[in-house]
């Protein structure tokens, strides 16, 4: 026997489900409520299969008494009895827990096929509310999609316009550092040719010096012009191979310099390369 308690506070409601449902061999009504406390308080006494409650009732209304039954009696199960059939109140009933949802205009046959099938573990709809509800989640689903394309135009043209602004800041980034790199090329070269200069110049001094260093020794002794012609062409001979000396390891360190510039453009070139590779992976 399926043991019934009817929940509703107008007592036309009330015998009429008792006279319905007395009517079949494999129901028993266990009790009827005014209220959702006094239902309560009678399963509480009495063990109960099935609550069959109003939605909608001055004191406590069907949902909250259907939570409060979830809540305290989880092996029961409640069937909604409504007047409304909109998607809200049927959405409310099941999040409360409702494991059925019927319409008071609903026959006689219909109800009781429902209680027999909620009992089974089903969850039942009253006749024409899956339709219904169907169709408001088809709506749904074609205003979500909708959204959904609008959305995914909109990602799509964010991920252009971020693209772009990347592709521009590499750009500019990448030639900022080219500026830096040929204007320390710059600086270093200005520097080199400054201390090439010093260098010309101290070496013209420093023979400046010894051949009038030669000439007032000449002048204050009886000379051998011979020697003097001689010391003066192995003096200039030694300067001439000091600065050959000077000038060679002045050009290696030119070469050298130039050697690691180009280097430095290869590698900055490749890490930029890179760089946007990687950019350009994370966006696709």
């Amino acid at each position: 026997m399926i043991k019934i308690l009817i929940v509703d506070d107008q007592n036309f409601t009330r015998q009429a489900l008792q006279a319905i449902l007395e009517a079949e061999s494999d129901f028993e009504i266990i009790g009827k409520a005014t209220s959702g406390s006094e239902a309560l308080v009678q399963m509480e006494q009495k063990e109960t299969d099935i609550v069959i409650v109003d939605l909608e009732m001055p004191e406590m209304d069907g949902l909250t008494v259907t939570k409060i039954i979830n809540q305290r009696f989880p092996d029961t199960r409640v069937i909604i009895l409504s007047s409304h059939d909109d998607k809200a109140n049927i959405n409310a009933a099941v999040e409360a827990g409702a494991r059925g949802y019927l319409l008071k205009s609903t026959s006689t046959q219909e109800i009781a096929d429902t209680i027999r099938a909620v009992e089974r573990g089903y969850f039942q709809l009253g006749p024409g509310l899956f339709e219904k509800l169907l169709s408001h989640l088809i709506q749904e689903k074609e205003a979500a999609a909708t959204n959904l394309s609008q959305l995914e135009n909109k990602y799509a043209q964010s991920m252009v316009s971020l693209e772009e602004k990347i592709i521009a800041r590499n750009d500019a980034q990448r030639q900022e550092l080219y500026e830096e790199i040929e204007l320390q090329i710059s600086s270093l070269k200005q520097d080199f040719r400054d201390g090439l200069e010093n260098f010309q110049y101290q070496v013209s001094n420093q023979l400046q010096n010894g051949i009038e260093a030669a000439s007032i020794k000449f002048n204050n002794s009886t000379p051998n012009l011979q020697e003097i012609d001689l010391q003066i062409d192995n003096r200039n001979l030694e300067q001439q191979r000091y600065i050959n000396t000077l000038f060679a390891g002045s050009k290696q360190a030119i070469q050298k310099l130039e050697t690691q510039l180009n280097q430095m453009r290869y590698f900055v070139g490749i890490a930029v390369l890179v760089f946007i590779a990687v950019i350009m992976l994370l966006l696709y």
